[in-house]
């Protein structure tokens, strides 16, 4: 899975090693069979109670992946729509 300059950064600035979340969204589209190149989807990958923190009142951790590249990981609260709308993408994997 390719990753943009974007996403390493934000995984990085929340002080997640960028390999955890590429082998979880790839673990998870395999169970899911989804074929990232051909779809928009977001990953539910963990929760700060893992151990990841970051700059965020988010406890819940999302990677987008648009055609087959991580584009961006975020951080956001459990209380939030974890919709494909909300998500502003195809697929949602949680």
């Amino acid at each position: 899975m390719r990753v943009n300059p974007h996403a390493e950064a934000q995984a990085k600035m929340r002080n997640i090693p960028i390999e955890d979340i590429v082998a979880i969204a790839q673990e998870r589209l395999a169970k899911a069979r989804l074929n990232p190149q051909n779809t928009e989807v977001a990953i539910l990958v963990g929760y700060t109670d893992d151990g990841w923190q970051g700059a965020s009142n988010g406890n819940v951790v999302w990677a987008i992946i648009r055609f087959g590249q991580l584009v961006t990981t975020m951080f956001r609260r459990e209380d939030q729509p974890s919709t494909p709308q909300a998500l502003r993408v195809r697929e949602v994997i949680a």
